[in-house]
This record gives C-alpha cells, sequence and structure tokens, in this order.
C-alpha cells in the first residue's frame, strides 16, 4: 500500500505548490492576483479552476507563462498528450519530478502483483513522445522484474512470436492490443497458460473484453487496470484486489483530489457524484492546481478491506464531450466538425449522438445519430460524413483498417434521439463502455 497522509497534511502541502506558483510563474500570478493568502479548506476553494484551455495555451513549449524555472531547461523530459486531432499537449517534468511520478506508479504495479520474479513484456507504444512506453521500462526497473521491451509498433505476429519465445509473466498494454493478441491466439489454437496478469491502461476494458482474453489466456490470468493517471498529473488512483474495476484508492501524498458539483457548486461528500479536480503535491515546474481533468467520480466513503486507509473513488466516466481511443483524448468537436458543413442542408439538423460500445466480437462500435427532416435527402452524404471523421481522427482511420473499429453514420426522425427532462438538451456522447465495465 501506498503511504498516506491526512487531508490536512494534503492541503498543506498543496497551499505550499499555490504559493510557489503564485511567485514563480507568470500565468498564475496574473490567474491569482485577486487572491489573499490562503489558509485552510475556505481560503483553497476561492481558488479559480485551471482547465484543459488554460493548459493547453500555457504550457511549454507553446509558451513559458505556466513556468517556475529559469531558461533554458537542464535535466527536464517533455512527452505529448494525446495529439489524434492535431491537438498535442505536451508535459515538462524535470527528472526529480518525473522520478516521484515513476515511483508511485512502481508502487501501483506492485499491488497488481507484479514482482522481480516476474518477465513483463511492455506493448505499449513507443515514440511520438508518448510517456507509457519509456515510463514503464523505468517502473519495470524499478521493480527489479525483467523487461521485454516489445512496445506495439511492431506486426502482431511477431509480437506474439517474442511472447511464445521469452514466456513472459505479465503483459502491460492497451486493451486493443490484448484483443489483437486473444484473436490471434484463439486463431492458431496456442497454449499461453505462462501469463498471470495483463495490465491494461489508455481505454476502458468492458466485461465482454475480459472474457475475450480469458479465453484465450486462461480463466486463472488476472486482468488489473494498471492506475488511473495522467501525463501532466502521474498517478491520482490505484488499485489493491479488493477494488472493483472502476475503483481506485487515492495517493494522499500525492495528489490533492477535489470531487467538485459545477451545477450545485459545492464540493462533494461521499456518494454525491461530481468532476474530479487535481492537484499535484510535487509538480511544482509548472504546476497543476484544482485542473478539472474532465473526468467524472464519487466518492465511496467506505473503508476498504485490504487495511489501506487512504480513501476509495469510483470513477464514474467522462464529463462534458470527450472520449478516449487507443490512449488519445478525441474531443466532439472534432466529430460535430465532420458534418457542421451540412447541416440546415440536405434535412440535417444540428441534433446528434455519437455512440461508443464494443462488441461480443471485440469490435469497438461507433456510430453517429443525427436528426434530420428528410432523411432519404440526408443519407447521400452517409459516406462521405465517414471519411471526413476518419480524416480528423487518426485512431479512428486506423482501427478501422485493423478491422478493430466500426463506424456508422444513421439519420434519425426530429425529435428521436434521447432529451434532457431539463433542458431539453441531446447528449451528445454515449459512451456505454463505461456502463459495461462497472
Amino acid at each position: 500500500m501506498l503511504k498516506q497522509i491526512s487531508q490536512q497534511e494534503a492541503l498543506k502541502k498543496a497551499i505550499s505548490v499555490y504559493n510557489v506558483a503564485r511567485e514563480k510563474s507568470e500565468f498564475y500570478k496574473d490567474k491569482y492576483q485577486n487572491l489573499a493568502d490562503i489558509n485552510n479548506t475556505d481560503d483553497w476553494q476561492q481558488i479559480p479552476i485551471f482547465t484543459k484551455d488554460e493548459l493547453f495555451n500555457n504550457s511549454y513549449p507553446k509558451s513559458e507563462r505556466l513556468l517556475t524555472l529559469e531558461l533554458p531547461l537542464t535535466n527536464a523530459i517533455i512527452t505529448s498528450t494525446g495529439g489524434s486531432t492535431g491537438l498535442a499537449r505536451y508535459t515538462m517534468l524535470t527528472y526529480n519530478e518525473w522520478n516521484e511520478f515513476l515511483e508511485r506508479q512502481a508502487d501501483a504495479l506492485r499491488l497488481i502483483g507484479i514482482s522481480e520474479t516476474d518477465v513483463v513484456a511492455n506493448l505499449f507504444v513507443a515514440g511520438s513522445l508518448w510517456p507509457s512506453f519509456v515510463a514503464l521500462h523505468d517502473n519495470i526497473r524499478l521493480i527489479g522484474a525483467v523487461h521485454l521491451p516489445i512496445s506495439a509498433n511492431i506486426d502482431f505476429d511477431k509480437m506474439l512470436q517474442y511472447i511464445m519465445e521469452f514466456k513472459p509473466t505479465v503483459l502491460l498494454s492497451l486493451p486493443t492490443v490484448f484483443v489483437i493478441l486473444a484473436d490471434k491466439i484463439l486463431q492458431k489454437k496456442l497454449k499461453v497458460d505462462f501469463v498471470k496478469v495483463i495490465g491494461y491502461a489508455g481505454e476502458h476494458m468492458s466485461s465482454m473484453i475480459r472474457n475475450h482474453i480469458r479465453k484465450a489466456f486462461g480463466e486463472e490470468v488476472s486482468i488489473k487496470s494498471l492506475a488511473y493517471t495522467s501525463a501532466d498529473c502521474g498517478l491520482i488512483g490505484y488499485q489493491c484486489d479488493h477494488c472493483a474495476p472502476n475503483e481506485y484508492h487515492l495517493p494522499t501524498d500525492f495528489q490533492y483530489v477535489e470531487i467538485f458539483d459545477f451545477e450545485k457548486n459545492k464540493i462533494c461528500g461521499p456518494g454525491e457524484k461530481g468532476e474530479v479536480l487535481i492537484t499535484n503535491l510535487e509538480r511544482t515546474s509548472e504546476p497543476i492546481i484544482r485542473y478539472r481533468i474532465g473526468d467524472v467520480a464519487t466518492w465511496t466513503g467506505k473503508s476498504c478491506s485490504c487495511g489501506d486507509k487512504n480513501p476509495l473513488f469510483v470513477i464514474e466516466g467522462r464529463a462534458g464531450d470527450d472520449f478516449k481511443i487507443g490512449g488519445a483524448y478525441i474531443e466532439m468537436d472534432v466529430i460535430e466538425d465532420s458534418f457542421s458543413n451540412y447541416v440546415s442542408s440536405h434535412g440535417i439538423s444540428a441534433n446528434y449522438q455519437f455512440e461508443l460500445e464494443d462488441s461480443s466480437e471485440g469490435v469497438l462500435n461507433l456510430k453517429l445519430n443525427i436528426e434530420s427532416s428528410d432523411i432519404n435527402d440526408s443519407q447521400q452524404l452517409i459516406e462521405q460524413i465517414k471519411t471526413n471523421i476518419q480524416d480528423r481522427v487518426h485512431d479512428i482511420k486506423e482501427g478501422i483498417a485493423m478491422k478493430l473499429v466500426n463506424l456508422d453514420v444513421a439519420f434519425v426522425d426530429l425529435g428521436i434521439l434521447p432529451r434532457s427532462p431539463i433542458t431539453g438538451k441531446v447528449k451528445r456522447l454515449n459512451d456505454k463502455r463505461v456502463k459495461e465495465e462497472k
């Protein structure tokens, strides 16, 4: 289990980060110019929220305003989050901060059963500034296990060849990669009884996909989430053997986390659903303070039977209008742009809903439903809209080529799509994968 500190101790560390930010970062100097000193919880909640757009527009190298360091940079690593839609956000960490991130993640990997006696196959994507592959190299080294840096950048038959040759006890990758491996193992009727742990990250894994993987790797294989993490914030939640699929312990000495109800403008108590706000307690080079990461969660208010006193929370899904494929967040505005030029012509309405659901064959089904006053006329644009989506989102295009993603566009009668009983608005995103994982 990871170290535990009290909420008051965590707040004290968070205030220390706030003070560094306000003194040394041009961005935070401006943002906090009207704030008095922060001394307690009530003061803390007066600090304005830090948004994704602010992080994107003020991070190095696009901007130097978030930095608390002198340039030129030394002893640092720069990685990228996302980028599927051309909106890559870069994360700069000093080596000291990077090492803190690594230590916490290594502890989380130990908790899901990885030890120095294991042979670990790293099947994450390497390159393009993505942090997962290089971070896992260091995590595995810290644990003392044998590392097989295979990556997901190679042919899957070659990947399977390495797995059969070296017989790793642990496989780490995206759910998408495990689906392909399971398909090939079942197709070739291979016996893969040496893998004891499959660790995944970057996407949700439904019970349907879990069952598919177990058919290939055996019913006894342990399938675990590597952790709830962010490149900007590091480890946010970790799991023990008693955690449900979407349930995590909070590393209290590393993150100060609030769950906030923006509709009621209040901090959530146990059982109340709200958005996750993160303040990292170790990153001061580009501080992360009350960052609205975009996930919805609930404090359970329960004690864990594992004995770990760090509080438990449950991830309920994404807030707002973005979703995750292949480890990258994709904004719904990109989907909307695929047909926005056609709205008000051919009967096409601006009301739509984008659905994501895993199929029994392990394929991710994507469906864009658009309301129309003239369905027959609208249908002539279906193929063009599909092409537009693929051109805008590389992960979808690549998934279709690999037969891992199915994309459909359908027009429905006006008023058919479900609406909020309060506002009457159509919910733009319906990600059914999160619901399946519970």
